[in-house]
Parts: C-alpha cells; structure tokens; sequence
C-alpha cells in the first residue's frame, strides 16, 4: 500500500472531522431576537415606520446589528467589509468624513467597532442611519414583518433549524480544523512530550500559532519577507528544549482550492529548509509530521494532497491518530508505547497487517488487536488504541 491509498483509506468525512466548540451559537441569541421582534411590534403599533425604529434601536442597543445580520444571512465577516468599505466613503451633511481617514487608505474595521461607534461616537446618529439604510437595502423590512406575525414557538423553530445552522456552517471549515489540531495536540500532550502552544489540546484557538526560523530552529516573531520563517500548527520539544517534530495541519472537508495548492507548495519548500538544517545538525534531526484529512482533497488531489503525502517524514489523521505515539518512539522521544489495538469495524485485516509492518515493527511496538489482556494504561487514537507499558 503506497501512502495515497493509506490517506484515501482512512480519510475521514466532514461528519467524523471534530468540530471545535469554542464559539457555540449561545441560546440567548435567540431570546434576545424575539426580544427584538416583540419590541418592533410594540413600536410599529404606536405608528413608529421601520426606518426610524431601527436607527432608534441601533443607538439603544448597538448589539442588535447582530440580530439583524442573522435575519438576513449575513456572515459577521460579509456585515464588517460592506460596512468598513461604506463608512469609508461616508460623510456628514456638512462633508465632513465620518471617519478620521482617506478613501485612498481602506482600513478594515469588524463589527465590535461599529457597535463602539453606536455607543460612544458623537456621530452615532450618523452611525446609526447609515447601518440602517445598509440592512433596508439588504430587505430586512420583509424579513421582519414576516417574523412580526408569527408566533414565539415559530421564530424559535425558524432559529433552531434555519438561522442558527446556517451561522455554525459559515464557521464550521475553520472550526473543523480547529478541532482537528485540538485532538492530535491532546494525543501528543497525553504522550508526555513538550508542546507549543502549551495550551493547544485544551483550547485550539489560545494562541498564535509558532513561527519558527528554519535555519537554526529557533521560535520567532512572525516575519512574512523571510522565506525561512514558516508557521506551525504545532511544534514538539525535546527534554533538552529542542525543536524535534514540525506539524503542518491541512484539512479540507471542501475544495481546498488555489489556498490548498498553495500550502502544497509551501510544504516542499519547508521541507527542503528542515533537510538544509538536518544535514548540519544530524544529531539533533527535526522531522516534519502532516496532519492531513478531508475529502475535498479529491477536488485536486494532484495539485494538493499527491504532491505532499510523501514529503512529510510521517502524516496521520483524525481516524489514525495512534501513529503519532508510534512515530514518537520511532524518533526516540519516547519509549513507553507497548502495543496498538486496531479497530477492527473500521479497519480490514490486510491494512492492520500493512500497518503493523510499516510503523509498528520498526518502532518496536506491538499489534495487539487480537491480545485478551486487561490493559489500564492506555489511550483512545482514532480508529485505534494506544497501550502504555
């Protein structure tokens, strides 16, 4: 079996991929949007038109931006760059510009300023008229009367199954992947091998990922005109604090596109800099380990996933997780792994055979699949069972 056919055997689907959590649409959203609805009805009986009940409402509670933008389908993304690129060019009645820089100088501002500026701008009813001219031209005003005349049980379905997952959707790529580098950085963690970021099995999303110098494996600021500078998704250290084992984590539940392509590239250009370090520092080798998953990388797998597999020292995936603490011991940052138990509903007989002789045997650990023993040192790995001595 060639290492393609292993990707594509244990790829998993986007179902299987792990979702990172951190940024669960809250239950309260959808409290404060029939909040919302039941005001605007309040309101709309006193005579009050949309226009003037929404620039109201915008400057007493800036936060329902965000209500609006989930009635209409917006992305917190799509409502921050259609408002940075309005407010840019907006001015007051007088002329003057609304905010303190030229159109020839487009500055990017997300949706906490905007919210800011509702709060405390001594312009904040222009603020206010100007968002809500962007969501009436966006068609919030059908939108609203629609939901004016249902019921608090049907905005709530509405919510649940329509609204709702279609925000989680816009994030899930990013979360997924997110996810993905939790549940590897756990099994590293649980291995007992140093790694930066320290925090990175416990929340994905702390810090930023290390950039590290390529020409002495060094952790430095991020420096985007030097070419040996590259970023990891997870470094590994040894007991004496030196870098050993590089992760570069790409997965693609979609088309990974020209950014797949791209990181493809990037990945032979790395490794070429690790070999260049490797043949100076033969003692202390560093390995680069892929984290690849996904099945968009079928979309072109040519131009991404076929041309990197087999530059990478080693690759795992969220379905083969227990080859990280095979390629630990193989490398000698650990020595305690004593057998794998595979799982034999997901995995058939000759690929546990394929497995156990390209990295159980050399590694030196054992296939114990078929073992009646009661381990209680162990850990779960994906499709597979890591057993400590």
């Amino acid at each position: 079996m060639k290492r393609i056919q292993e990707f594509w055997y244990c790829v998993a689907s986007q179902e299987e991929l792990p979702l990172y959590k951190g940024h669960e649409i809250s239950s309260s959203v959808c409290d404060n949007l029939l909040a919302f609805i039941e005001h605007y009805k309040e309101e709309v009986s006193k005579g009050k038109n949309l226009k003037t009940f929404l620039s109201e409402a915008l400057i007493k509670k800036p936060s329902i931006i965000n209500h609006l933008r989930l009635l209409l389908g917006i992305s917190d993304k799509r409502l921050y760059l259609d408002l940075t690129f309005i407010f840019n060019r907006a001015t007051t009645d007088n002329g003057e510009r609304l905010l303190n820089e030229s159109r020839e100088n487009l500055v990017k501002h997300d949706t906490k300023f905007f919210i800011n500026q509702l709060t405390n701008s001594d312009k904040k009813e222009h603020f206010s008229r100007l968002i809500t001219d962007y969501f009436i031209n966006r068609g919030i005003e059908d939108i609203i009367h629609i939901f004016s005349r249902m019921d608090k049980n049907q905005i709530t379905s509405i919510f649940n199954n329509l609204i709702a997952p279609k925000e989680i959707q816009q994030k899930q790529a990013k979360y997924r992947g997110h996810g993905a580098e939790m549940a590897f950085a756990k099994i590293f963690h649980d291995c007992g091998v140093t790694i930066v970021p320290e925090n990175k099995h416990i929340n994905p999303m702390a810090g930023y990922d290390p950039n590290v110098d390529l020409t002495n494996m060094t952790i430095v600021p991020r420096n985007a005109a030097n070419r040996n500078i590259h970023s990891f998704d997870l470094v590994v250290k040894d007991n004496e604090g030196n870098i050993r084992v590089l992760v570069q984590s790409l997965i693609h539940s979609s088309d990974p596109g020209q950014y797949g392509v791209n990181k493809s590239d990037e990945t032979l250009e790395i490794k070429k800099l690790i070999n260049n370090y490797n043949s100076r520092n033969s003692q202390k080798p560093v390995y680069l380990l892929g984290s690849v998953d996904g099945v968009g990388f079928c979309e072109n797998p040519n131009g991404t996933i076929v041309k990197m597999i087999d530059v990478f020292d080693d690759f795992f995936q969220i379905n083969t997780l227990f080859k990280i603490p095979i390629f630990l011991q193989k490398i000698g940052l650990i020595d305690n792994v004593k057998g794998i138990k595979f799982d034999t509903d997901f995995f058939d007989e000759h690929v546990i055979e394929y497995f156990e002789k390209t990295y159980l045997k050399p590694a030196n650990i054992q296939n114990l699949t078929n073992s009646n023993c009661n381990f209680t040192n162990y850990i779960k790995a994906g499709k597979g069972t890591v057993i400590f001595k």
